[in-house]
């Protein structure tokens, strides 16, 4: 039986450039983390709003959240992880496909090929597309460490990046996160970044 990523690579063979190798694809769920800092003594004050009382108000629950499901992004606006994760959060059915030069965010679509007759239309659409969404060079990469959490979250990974971002992807074929995360390597020490020197 072919795996997922060896059943897509026809249909992403037009995203990828000359000589590019597909690694791993898997679907992706957003990961129900946290993106930014909690702060206790802000969900405590925001209990006591008084529209909150009377039904108008909604509770905050990002301490809840944060502590559930702990945080799924590091880094604020304009970092690499912040852009991939406002990426996938964003597409209602994103999916992953890692090469060797990049980590790509895409999404299929089914299409209706030209010329069928009406017969053949009402059987639905044949032909499947990709369409790019977000990518990030694998120079960006510095590394990936598996993070599963519980059964419904087996696929998460942690995604780390030379600006120093962090963001958690969950991989809807749990096979292809460990993939992944083998194929990207533990977190090395960037050399050269800020404030670090040579290892």
């Amino acid at each position: 039986m072919a795996d997922y990523t060896s059943r897509i690579e026809p249909t992403l063979r037009p995203l990828l450039r000359d000589a590019e190798k597909l690694l791993v694809a898997s679907p992706l769920v957003s990961d129900p983390g946290t993106t930014e800092t909690v702060s206790v003594s802000d969900e405590l004050k925001n209990l006591l709003d008084p529209t909150l009382l009377v039904g108008l108000g909604a509770h905050p629950g990002e301490l809840l959240r944060q502590a559930t499901f702990g945080r799924a992004l590091l880094g604020g606006p304009g970092s690499v992880a912040h852009s991939l994760y406002e990426a996938v959060d964003n597409e209602q059915a994103p999916a992953l496909a890692l090469t060797d030069r990049r980590l790509l965010v895409y999404r299929t679509e089914l299409v209706d090929q030209p010329g069928r007759s009406r017969w053949q239309r009402w059987f639905g659409p044949v032909e499947q597309r990709t369409r790019l969404v977000h990518e990030v060079g694998r120079e960006q990469v510095v590394g990936a460490v598996a993070a599963p959490a519980g059964v419904l979250r087996r696929g998460r990974f942690l995604l780390i990046f030379t600006d120093r971002s962090a963001c958690a992807l969950v991989a809807s074929v749990s096979d292809a996160a460990t993939r992944a995360v083998s194929e990207i390597g533990p977190p090395q020490t960037h050399i050269g970044a800020e404030g670090e020197g040579p290892a």
